[in-house]
């Protein structure tokens, strides 16, 4: 029996940041949008319905015009939705007999494409229709062929966890690694926490170092399998060090905080230190993953690289408050000059000082007012609306202050206002960032 598109054991929260990477095809229901030709309708509808003798009624009935069978039904589609026929429609609702008459008996094109570049097997591993797929494939369907977008089937069952789907696509010779918008499957699955999907993916050798050029990368703010995480600092991009303006599915897997998939990654022999100055360890620092951080350190995380600021992981351990963080970075941490006590209590009265008190304002070296500073400090305090305000203000002095929009979005999140966190996303997208 089929399982339903919902049927994944995660609950409508974690459905909706798992599709957030991938856009979904859509599913569009031939009663609201067929009405405007009878024929057409009751054929799409049989179609829908995996209805096969009614089917070939209606093909008949319209066959008597003089018209075959094949010349009544191949090239019909949705008036409203171009390019879906009676394929798409049995193949989204997994009737498989239904796809195996259209295919076989009225020679439908296996690989026949929508309006958006998307085919039937799309749909059915979208939708989880396994039967179908294994029908589509079996009959020629081409694993990788692409939509319009350029998002492989391969990407859909990464994105989705659907790990039937992906072993069938690559037992049918499904390149593991295809780019969409710079992403693989593997960093798609990093980045939704799908562990299953990412195992599958490694044995099959998908390169666990695949980098993602965060100048052509939308901002992932808070888009995972997972609720709040530490905001992903993107960096400015350098054409001359690969890593220096990457994302690897090891940050993507820290990001989701997927222990299991920090693992596999690791094992499958990803770079622990890539994508200085935001590496994986320094996103383990500012969430807290004391469990990543530790599997990090034991690989050969490199506790001394900075980010742009010249901050290393201890310090930003500290100045978030995770204490068990600082004690477990401090020993592998080289001592630095501006803490003049090195030592764990010394190092958290730094990042206390550092911090200061919220309700004054820091000063730049010109003396005035330095309301990023100050939103960082209230921040720190956990009082997130009013470093959204301090962080709103900066805008004023900083319009062009990308890393700006990075901050507010993640105290929007904190706040609960998923709206303007998307938003700010969105509007860092395309600046150049900062850090």
């Amino acid at each position: 029996m089929e399982s339903s598109p919902s049927s994944t054991g995660r609950p409508p929260s974690q459905l909706q940041g798992a599709r957030a990477p991938l856009p979904m095809l859509r599913n569009p229901s031939p009663r609201a949008n067929l009405s405007r030709d009878d024929d057409t309708f009751e054929l799409i509808k049989a179609a829908y319905a995996g209805d096969v003798p009614q089917f070939k009624k209606l093909a008949k009935r319209l066959q008597k015009a003089g018209k075959s069978m094949a010349e009544v039904v191949v090239g019909m589609e949705a008036p409203l939705h171009p390019g879906y026929g009676p394929l798409h429609y049995a193949a989204l609702h997994g009737k498989a007999e239904m796809c195996k008459f259209l295919i076989k008996d009225l020679k439908f094109e296996v690989d026949t494409t929508e309006a958006f570049g998307a085919t039937p097997l799309m749909l059915a591993i979208q939708y989880r229709r396994s039967a179908v797929g294994r029908l589509l494939l079996g009959h020629g369907a081409d694993p990788n062929k692409a939509s319009s977008n350029g998002s492989t089937p391969l990407h859909m069952a990464a994105s989705l966890d659907n790990c039937e789907g992906a072993e069938l696509l690559l037992s049918k010779g499904a390149y593991v690694d295809p780019m969409w918008e710079q992403k693989t499957p593997l960093f798609l699955a990093s980045q939704c926490g799908n562990d299953r999907i990412m195992e599958l993916l490694l044995r099959h050798q998908a390169d666990p170092n695949a980098a993602v050029l965060l100048a052509h990368t939308p901002l992932k703010a808070a888009t995972s399998a997972h609720s709040l995480k530490g905001v992903e600092l993107l960096i400015k991009p350098n054409s001359a060090v690969l890593s220096a303006h990457t994302h690897t599915p090891l940050k993507a897997a820290t990001y989701a905080h997927s222990l299991k998939g920090v693992e596999l990654l690791i094992k499958a022999g990803a770079d622990v230190n890539a994508g200085h100055p935001l590496t994986a360890l320094m996103l383990a620092a500012i969430a807290g993953y004391t469990n990543c951080i530790k599997c990090l350190l034991k690989a050969g995380a490199d506790a001394n690289i900075p980010d742009n600021n010249g901050t290393v992981p201890v310090e930003i351990a500290a100045i978030q408050g995770c204490q068990e963080c600082v004690e477990i970075l401090f020993p592998v941490t080289t001592p630095l000059a501006r803490v003049a006590d090195w030592s764990i209590g010394g190092i958290t009265q730094y990042a206390k000082f550092t911090r200061s008190n919220p309700q004054d304002h820091l000063l730049q070296e010109d003396g005035k007012p330095d309301f990023e500073a100050d939103g960082d400090a209230t921040f720190s305090e956990r009082d997130y609306a009013r470093a959204l305000t301090l962080y709103t203000k900066a805008l004023e002095t900083e319009p062009d202050n990308s890393t700006l929009y990075v901050k507010m979005s993640l105290c929007s999140l904190h706040t609960g206002d998923k709206g303007k966190a998307l938003d700010d996303a969105g509007t860092y997208k395309g600046m150049q960032p900062n850090l």
